[in-house]
């Protein structure tokens, strides 16, 4: 089976929804079908090979003084049509990590639609709406244009184009049932769900070294460099603040990533340790208790998410809480992750010192989330069932 994989925003530097996407690409292949990547970029001016399985398309470069933005997406909207035209008769299926809505998109979708397989990792409305404090309505120039730009284009776009674009395509690909539904609610007439993977064998198993009972310590991996308050920290932050006042077990929470300033409210108990990676990032997940992962999901109106840093909990043997429905953890996972509403009220602290203490009983807890990681949320794994979903899309079609 042959597929083209189109991703609209790569980077020359790299990225880790790129690397994702590299990933999928990889897998697809190791699964049986040929997968070639055309990625879309302004930096370069000629056809360019990003790796022996990517290709880099030029897109110029726009040089609008106002409205830029619009105008790039204009111009990136032109060369995928013709990019696609140019190739629907050499491939299966497009591919298409969903870019976001445009008339241009439509007018792609309107031709070609019966090739399109379209991934989707949001309620897209929904993801806009969470940036809108933002790029709130202002009446300074630059306060009314991030508005315009940033929150009233695209929605519009996504309540017009995007709706038409979906109804045109041959079919959704979810990364979450309730993603699903909402694009079958927008006009879907195929869709499947597809959790997010990794390649655990990138992540080195955790030398857990046992801590003083007193002293629970708890790591958030802040994958954003954008304020991202669906991340819950602020929530547990005051949990942990209520809990201290009245009990003796203490806290330390430790964020390794890029905190923007008056995004996380400083406490004794807190280390920003900023970006880690590597040996030193192994050595601290080395004396971590517990993992945290996203706790406040519901200020993206999500309930369910695949979210990576859990993944990569998994895969490193560490512990963790969340608080949303994820469809690749079971009654068996529940050993390993502990979960909490999605909404805003207090974490019950008294149920983490127990899930914490509990857990890490079992020495060979880091093993067993090892070996779950491996069978169920691996890249391998999940590119299996996608081509396999792939083949009998093209099949029936």
């Amino acid at each position: 089976m042959k597929i083209i994989y189109l991703f609209t925003s790569p980077s020359l530097k790299g990225s880790a929804v790129q690397n994702k996407v590299l990933n999928q690409i990889k897998y697809m292949n190791l699964a049986g079908a040929e997968c070639r990547g055309a990625f879309f970029s302004t930096e370069v001016k000629e056809i360019t090979e990003l790796n022996e399985q990517v290709d880099l398309i030029p897109v110029e470069k726009c040089t609008w003084k106002y409205f830029a933005k619009i105008g790039q997406r204009k111009i990136l909207d032109g060369v995928l049509s013709n990019y696609i035209k140019n190739n629907v008769y050499k491939t299966d299926c497009f591919y298409l990590r969903y870019p976001g809505a445009s008339k241009g998109l439509y007018k792609v979708s309107k031709m070609f639609g019966n090739k399109i397989i379209s991934e989707h990792q949001s309620k897209e409305i929904d993801e806009i709406r969470s940036y809108s404090n933002q790029h709130r309505f202002g009446l300074k120039p630059s306060d009314f244009l991030s508005w315009l730009l940033y929150q009233k284009i695209p929605r519009y776009n996504e309540r017009v184009w995007g709706n038409k674009f979906i109804k045109s395509i041959n079919t959704a690909v979810a990364v979450t049932n309730e993603i699903a539904e909402y694009q079958r609610r927008r006009g879907a007439s195929k869709t499947f769900t597809i959790g997010n993977g990794i390649e655990v064998e990138n992540y080195e198993i955790r030398n857990f070294k046992p801590n003083n009972k007193n002293n629970i310590r708890l790591l958030f991996l802040k994958g954003t460099s954008a304020f991202a308050e669906w991340n819950g920290i602020d929530r547990l932050i005051k949990s942990i603040d209520s809990y201290h006042a009245n009990n003796g077990v203490k806290f330390e929470l430790i964020i390794c990533g890029h905190i923007i300033k008056d995004e996380i409210r400083e406490r004794d108990y807190l280390k920003h340790l900023g970006y880690v990676k590597g040996i030193e990032l192994n050595e601290i997940i080395n004396n971590i208790d517990i993992g945290v992962s996203t706790l406040s999901l519901h200020k993206k109106n999500l309930f369910e998410a695949t979210v990576l840093k859990s993944r990569e909990y998994f895969a490193r043997g560490l512990p963790f809480i969340y608080a949303y429905t994820d469809p690749d953890f079971d009654e068996s996972t529940s050993k390993y992750a502990l979960q909490f509403s999605n909404d805003d009220s207090p974490i019950d602290m008294e149920r983490v010192v127990a899930f914490t203490e509990r857990v890490l009983s079992n020495p060979e807890h880091a093993q067993e989330m090892r070996k779950y990681a491996k069978e169920h949320l691996d890249f391998s794994v999940k590119m299996e069932n996608l081509v396999r979903r792939l083949e009998a899309i093209v099949v029936n079609d």
